[in-house]
């Protein structure tokens, strides 16, 4: 199957997913004591994703190496292949701790605490830099294969591609409240070296990165996320500055007092 038509299955299935977890009728309708929802996100998709992970490399081995290679294939398919492990187990662990969290009747016992820890920092932590980085591995490898595409071939659906995953990406994230983002600090700081690493990759490849999909497409989902955790900061610092110089009504009554 041609790598186009991969990516874009990849990228519906994503977005299938991302919308899935909006769903109440698969968070409700179980079978035994485990959600349809997570039938689905730890049997189902996860075997499709790698099936097509599989194909995509081997579709990309096939091409001639380019002059400007930045990593070895060898090392990039091990790295991938890493990151698409700790994606699962990440996975994984949140299925697990997230379907055992319904079941706890004490809320403040210490064991429902360190499966929350699990279920909300460290699985989602894991999952969330496992994909980024598997994406941008995906992408790197691409640029060290000549491309088969003319410049403008199917540009509208790498796009399309790329708004799609980008999309998903915001709505994996929408469910986080205002205080909660913290707790994805290290998946922000780790976007930001793979968006460094990635760029630096493709610098040489500008002019004709219409002929790279995947790198074209984690490009544009890395300009998605970016622009998330920018409006988080600014969002965060201005409310900092109006703490800073908010004056409490018992300041004021003081300073009125004394006059």
């Amino acid at each position: 199957m041609p790598n186009i038509e991969l990516i874009t299955i990849f990228s519906v299935i994503v977005f299938a997913s991302a919308l899935a977890y909006k769903s109440s009728f698969l968070h409700n309708k179980k079978i035994g004591y485990i959600s349809l929802l997570q039938v689905f996100y730890l049997i189902l998709i996860p075997g499709i994703l790698y099936s097509l992970i599989f194909s995509y490399i081997l579709e990309v081995l096939d091409r001639p190496l380019n002059k400007n290679v930045f990593l070895k294939d060898s090392l990039l398919i091990t790295f991938l292949l890493l990151s698409v492990l700790y994606t699962y187990g990440g996975v994984a662990i949140h299925s697990i701790c997230k379907t055992l969290n319904s079941y706890f009747e004490e809320k403040q016992s210490l064991a429902f605490k360190v499966n929350s820890y699990f279920h909300r920092d460290f699985s989602h932590n894991l999952v969330f830099i496992g994909a980024i980085a598997t994406g941008t591995f995906f992408a790197l490898l691409e640029l060290n294969h000549g491309s088969p595409y003319p410049e403008q071939s199917k540009f509208l659906i790498i796009i399309l591609n790329g708004l799609f995953v980008g999309l998903a990406s915001i709505l994996g994230l929408s469910f986080y409240k205002e205080k909660s983002w913290l707790e994805l600090k290290f998946f922000f700081l780790s976007l930001w070296i793979m968006i460094i690493v990635l760029g630096y990759a493709a610098r040489t490849y500008l002019k004709v990165l219409k002929s790279y999909p995947f790198t074209l497409m984690m490009l544009i989902v890395f300009s998605f996320l970016a622009s998330l955790n920018i409006f988080l900061f600014v969002r965060r610092f201005k409310h900092k500055i109006k703490v800073i110089w908010r004056i409490p009504k018992n300041a004021k009554d003081t300073i009125h007092f004394r006059h």
